[in-house]
C-alpha cells in the first residue's frame, strides 16, 4: 500500500471562483496567482491512479474567512464517498480566537472526517497568541481522538512564498504538553527531528511525526537514510504536497536511497494506515 499523507484538494466553487477566494489572506499568499495548480477530487484519484497510489491525504487549507472553512468541509464530507474511500479529508477550523475551538472540532469529528489540518499561519507567523490557538486545539483534538498536521517551516535556507519561522522552543512546549496527541509536522518538521537525537525529546515526541512534502525543494535526498537513523521508518511519513511536485520524484528517492524493504513499507504507507485507522 502506498498513501499520500500530504496533498491538496479544492472546491470546484473555489477553482472556478479563485478571485473571489482570493480576499482571504491566507489563501491569496499561496493561490492568488493563477500559476498556481488548484485541483478537485477528480484530478486527485487520476494522478493516484496513473502513479499507483492507493490512498491520500487531502489536507484542509488554512483560511481565514469561517465561510471558506464551511464551504470546504461541507465538500471534504462529500469527497469520502465520491472517492469510494481513498481520499481522507482532513479539516481545518477557525484560529482567528481560542473561544469555540471545542465546537469546531467536535463538528469535524461529526462530520466523519479523519483530522485537523494542515493548520498554518502564512499571513501573521507563530506568534503567541496563535501559540495559546494552537494549544486549545491540541487539547480539543485529544478529546476526539483526531491527528493534527501542523505546517512548519525551516528556520534557515532560502525565502520562498508562504514561509514563516516557527518557534521551536515554543512549539517543542506545546508537543510536550499534548504529548498523547497524534501530530503530524509537515516538511520534516522544519528541521526539529534533528533534535530527537536527543533523549528527552525523543521521548516528548514519542507519537509526532513527520512528513516529507517539498523535500526535493528542502533537502538532498540523503534525508531520508539520516531522518530513518535518528527516529525511525515509523515516524515518517511519505507526502507530497500534491500538485506542487508529482509523486513518482519521492517514490524513486525513498526506493533508491532507504534500502531496508521494512523501513519503504513504513515510510510509503504502513505508518499513514495506522494513523487514519486509529491503531
Amino acid at each position: 500500500m502506498i498513501v499520500d499523507i500530504h496533498t491538496h484538494i479544492f472546491s470546484p466553487e473555489v477553482i472556478e471562483n479563485r478571485a473571489r477566494f482570493a480576499d482571504d489572506r491566507n489563501f491569496s499568499i499561496l493561490y492568488a496567482d493563477e500559476k498556481a495548480k488548484l485541483i478537485d477530487h477528480q484530478l486527485l484519484l487520476q494522478a493516484m491512479e496513473s502513479s499507483h497510489i492507493d490512498c491520500a491525504v487531502a489536507l484542509g487549507y488554512p483560511w481565514e474567512k469561517e465561510e471558506y472553512y464551511e464551504i470546504q468541509n461541507r465538500y471534504f464530507k462529500r469527497v469520502i464517498d465520491l472517492s469510494q474511500g481513498r481520499i481522507y479529508p482532513f479539516a481545518t477550523i477557525p484560529m482567528h480566537s481560542e473561544h469555540d475551538i471545542d465546537d469546531h472540532v467536535k463538528e469535524v469529528k461529526n462530520l466523519g472526517l479523519s483530522g485537523i489540518g494542515e493548520i498554518g499561519f502564512y499571513s501573521g507567523g507563530f506568534s503567541r497568541r496563535e501559540e495559546k490557538i494552537l494549544a486549545r486545539v491540541f487539547e480539543s483534538a485529544l478529546q476526539y481522538s483526531l491527528p493534527v498536521c501542523l505546517h512548519v517551516n525551516e528556520s534557515v535556507g532560502h525565502e520562498y512564498i508562504g514561509k514563516y519561522e516557527t518557534d521551536f522552543k515554543r512549539l517543542y512546549a506545546i508537543l510536550q504538553e499534548f504529548r498523547e496527541l497524534t501530530v503530524i509536522l509537515a516538511h520534516w518538521g522544519g528541521g526539529i527531528l534533528f533534535y530527537e537525537l536527543m533523549p528527552e525529546v525523543r521521548k516528548s515526541l514519542e507519537n509526532v511525526y513527520y512528513d516529507t512534502a517539498a523535500s526535493p525543494y528542502l533537502y538532498r535526498d540523503e534525508v531520508y537514510d539520516i531522518a530513518t537513523r535518528i527516529v525511525g521508518s515509523e515516524k515518517i511519513l511519505f507526502g507530497i504536497d500534491y500538485p506542487l511536485i508529482d509523486f513518482s520524484r519521492y517514490i524513486q528517492s525513498i526506493e533508491s536511497v532507504v534500502a531496508d524493504e521494512n523501513d519503504r513499507r513504513n515510510i510509503l504507507g504502513d505508518n499513514a494506515l495506522r494513523i487514519l485507522r486509529g491503531q
